[in-house]
């Protein structure tokens, strides 16, 4: 009896720990709906390509490295929200091959100033974001800190 037990312990504990290290997979191609600008940041959810129901196409900033390849049309890559580069677990059969930083990819819309994984090979990740210093009182964006409930800022709701 103790035997079962412990088997049914220990795979209930391997299940969750394999289940905890999927939160955050990204890299996996995804649809946008369309084909966005070629200068434009598009994040479309929800997204059911992906785990985090998140899509994201930044534009091609950067010279793509040995064996990447940039998403075409209306594809993007599957993204997930992260506070550190270590939370974006990329998928094997992502195309983007130096990996994800944690960084913001919109200053406007829902997701502004939400920091999202985003692939290096495509785009340069600013270190600071000015739109997105919540010191700043001309920064609107609802995800800022003290801007929820703020009268200042009545979008913000």
């Amino acid at each position: 009896m103790q035997a079962t037990l412990l088997r049914i312990a220990l795979l209930l504990g391997i299940s969750l720990a394999a289940g905890a290290c999927e939160d955050n997979l990204v890299g996996r191609i995804c649809d946008l709906g369309e084909t966005p600008d070629p200068g434009q940041v598009v994040i479309a959810s929800p997204s059911l390509d992906c785990v985090s129901r998140t899509c994201l196409r930044v534009p091609l900033t950067r010279t793509l490295p040995p064996g990447a390849e940039y998403p075409e049309g209306n594809q993007g890559l599957c993204t997930a929200e992260c506070s550190a580069d270590s939370d974006c677990d990329r998928v094997p059969e992502s195309p983007c091959k130096s990996g994800f930083t944690c960084g913001v990819a919109k200053s406007v819309g829902t997701l502004c100033c939400k920091k999202v994984c985003i692939c290096k090979d495509y785009f340069l990740v600013p270190d600071t974001n000015e739109e997105c210093d919540a010191d700043n009182p001309i920064n609107a964006c609802c995800n800022l800190e003290g801007r929820v409930g703020n009268p200042m800022y009545p979008a913000c709701k």
